[in-house]
């Protein structure tokens, strides 16, 4: 047992515990129309993600809300970890806005979200050589450094995150690499799969990851694990939102 963890993990087990199950999900799921949907989920652990939301909300609200909320609760996560650990933590929230910062890193026009987000706001500039500038002064910069290298920004954040582990707690870093291990397995294996197969996939990740999160308590790696899981959770509430906020006609054939 790590006594330094014993007060994040008996936080990181309330918040686990708080996760919506297969029958809430399904309670939920079974609203046909985006009001009901959201009544419902209301109602249940996905409360804090939707109550501001409304069936009225265009996609980009939808999206920009959920990644924010996202972002938000990495970062309170981080709150409550040893402070060896923090900035670590901290870096997973840089994840939510990759694909934002890789849009404005190729010199491409800002979408107008982006403008309403501070952390992206200040990068959105149309001179791109302020842009860059700006990224370099920014939390950003070894992803820039890695994007002038020609190097995958995903393959740049991970690189990143290694480094923020405490070196003077090499004890922990076997089952991080065990989880980078399992999340690249997932990955090459779901690029490969028909769409109708993605779904038992993803199930199927979420059990491994339960299972560590269970064999690994009162280690670092349960405060990762435990993100991941949540961002099923959230790629699970996003899908089903959009479905029903984007083609509500289909849903209501096929009920």
């Amino acid at each position: 047992m790590r006594k330094t963890f014993i007060y994040t993990q008996t936080r990181l087990q309330a918040r686990h515990g708080m996760r919506p199950d297969e029958h809430i999900w399904q309670i939920v799921e079974s609203k046909k129309d985006l009001a009901n949907y959201l009544q419902s989920a209301r109602q249940t652990p996905l409360r804090s993600w939707v109550v501001g939301l409304q069936s009225t909300d265009n996609y980009h609200v939808i999206e920009t809300t959920l990644a924010r909320l996202y972002r938000e609760y990495g970062l309170d996560l981080a709150r409550w970890v040893p402070l060896t650990w923090r900035e670590s933590v901290e870096w997973t929230s840089v994840l939510v806005y990759l694909p934002a910062i890789q849009h404005l890193l190729l010199g491409n026009t800002a979408r107008n979200w982006m403008l309403e987000i501070p952390e992206l706001k200040s990068m959105t500039m149309s001179n791109q050589n302020l842009r860059l500038d700006a990224f370099s002064e920014s939390p950003y910069a070894p992803l820039l450094d890695a994007w002038r290298e020609n190097q995958p920004l995903l393959s740049a954040w991970l690189v990143c995150w290694q480094s923020l582990w405490p070196k003077k707690k090499s004890w922990a870093h076997a089952p991080l690499k065990q989880l980078i291990a399992v999340i690249e397995e997932h990955v090459e294996t779901f690029s490969q799969l028909s769409p109708d197969a993605t779904w038992r996939q993803r199930q199927q990740l979420a059990a491994r990851l339960t299972l560590m999160f269970r064999n690994y308590t009162y280690q670092p790696v349960t405060i990762f694990i435990h993100l991941l899981l949540v961002a099923l959770d959230v790629e699970r509430l996003r899908s089903a939102i959009l479905q029903r906020s984007l083609f509500p006609d289909y849903r209501e054939k096929s009920a």
